[in-house]
């Protein structure tokens, strides 16, 4: 079985990456890997974004059950 790492891609969507570089023409390896590295920096700040909405919401539901509890 194939383990991925956490900054690589599944294999269709490599290949539809690479298939939309192709397009730009990118000759330059700078700019290449630079554009391979944006599309996962995408994800990584969408993670990150979810990441601190779900611990934002499990902290104000952590304070609600401590106030109920210290004065029920």
């Amino acid at each position: 079985m194939l383990f991925l790492s956490g900054l690589q891609l599944r294999p269709l969507y490599q290949r539809k990456l690479w298939k939309e570089m192709r397009k730009q023409r990118v000759y330059d390896k700078r700019v290449k890997m630079y554009i391979l590295n944006q599309h996962w920096l995408k994800i990584r700040k969408q993670k990150d974004r979810r990441r601190r909405r779900v611990l934002a919401r499990i902290w104000k539901m952590k304070q609600l059950a401590m106030l109920k509890r210290l004065y029920n």
